[in-house]
């Protein structure tokens, strides 16, 4: 459990010891994780791409107050026997990890049509219907990334301004139904 901060919102006081690894990732990111010299726990970590993100490990703070969790970052690896209540939002980016490549060897359609089975395993994954309107939209099936669009937006209203600035949608910017979703 984690909890990230803006690099002004945190003071860091005290020694600690770092290690840096890439992640295994598509993005490849270098993450420091820093290490109290005295127990060996993680306190923090930080990634030098992102120099004002900083992450605090929640037992760090040693609050019991401390709010509960909102959101469950790459739930797909979540053991099944950890339980979370039905008020946290589940998030696995690495369930578009299949269709990257395809997106990097511009084959729109077949990353679409991969996202459209894995909108059907994991319907509750709001991104997962935005990325397969983005790339639906480079494919030129404009119907099927406005009604993508649409359900993305239905589950968080966020990638209603997303696609406003998303290159990806250039091809259906001026259909009317992208205007009605995007407010533009």
């Amino acid at each position: 459990m984690q909890a990230g901060y803006k690099a002004h919102q945190v003071q860091v006081t005290g020694r600690f010891n770092d290690y840096a690894r890439i992640s295994d990732e598509a993005d490849r990111k270098e993450h420091v994780f820093h290490f109290c010299p005295e127990c060996g726990s993680q306190v923090f970590y930080t990634e030098p791409s992102e120099p004002d993100l900083v992450v605090v490990s929640i037992g760090s703070f040693a609050d019991p107050s401390f709010p509960p969790p909102t959101e469950s970052g790459y739930d797909s690896r979540r053991h099944p026997w950890v339980r979370l209540p039905e008020s946290i939002s589940r998030y696995a980016p690495e369930l578009w990890d299949p269709a990257r490549p395809l997106i990097e060897a511009g084959k729109y359609s077949e990353a679409a049509e991969l996202g459209c089975e894995l909108i059907k395993a994991h319907p509750e994954q709001a991104f997962l219907y935005y990325n397969t309107a983005c790339c639906e939209s480079l494919a030129g099936r404009t119907g099927d990334a406005v009604d993508h669009l649409r359900l993305a937006i239905d589950k968080w209203d966020g990638f209603r301004e997303m696609a406003m600035n998303d290159s990806d949608f250039d091809a259906v910017r001026d259909e009317p139904a992208f205007a009605e979703l995007t407010g533009r």
